[in-house]
């Protein structure tokens, strides 16, 4: 199944289209139940690529501003992909204090990534088989069977 991990933090109209698609079952706020509930509807969210062409047209619009939009794909069901995702927001830091991991703006992935070991890579992508985002001009994409190669 195909998703986008959408910041709705961007733009109040964000928040707006994804609580829509929240009441149709193909959205989902990545802070619900978590400790960040209080900022859920601008905090990130997972939404469910079904073959709406106006969804992509409209992700692919406020991916043209870095940080707002990347894409996964997971052969997992949804339930397991937030688990996963909601498990991953907060990191550890080295003096021991927790920090937020905006994982969903690639430009934070990507330099996170650099400093990663193999098996917090492979941790991380362990439901995905593709991760993907553009970042200055180009598409940046992690592939499952890469990062386990490796």
């Amino acid at each position: 199944m195909e998703y986008a991990i959408v910041d709705a933090a961007a733009s109040p109209q964000i928040a707006n289209v994804l609580g829509g698609y929240a009441t149709s079952g193909i959205a989902w706020p990545l802070f619900e139940h978590q400790p960040e509930a209080s900022s859920a509807d601008v905090g990130p969210w997972l939404i469910q690529l079904n073959g709406d062409g106006w969804v992509r047209r409209w992700l692919l619009n406020l991916e043209a501003r870095p940080g707002r939009v990347c894409w996964v794909t997971s052969d997992e069901p949804v339930g397991a992909v937030i688990e996963h995702l909601q498990a991953r927001l907060e990191v550890r830091l080295s003096d021991g204090g927790l920090a937020l991991f905006r994982f969903w703006d690639g430009r934070a992935l990507y330099r996170v990534w650099t400093v990663m070991t193999r098996e917090q890579k492979r941790a991380f992508m362990a439901p995905f088989l593709r991760w993907s985002v553009w970042l200055q001009g180009q598409q940046w994409q992690l592939d499952r069977d890469v990062v386990e190669k490796s």
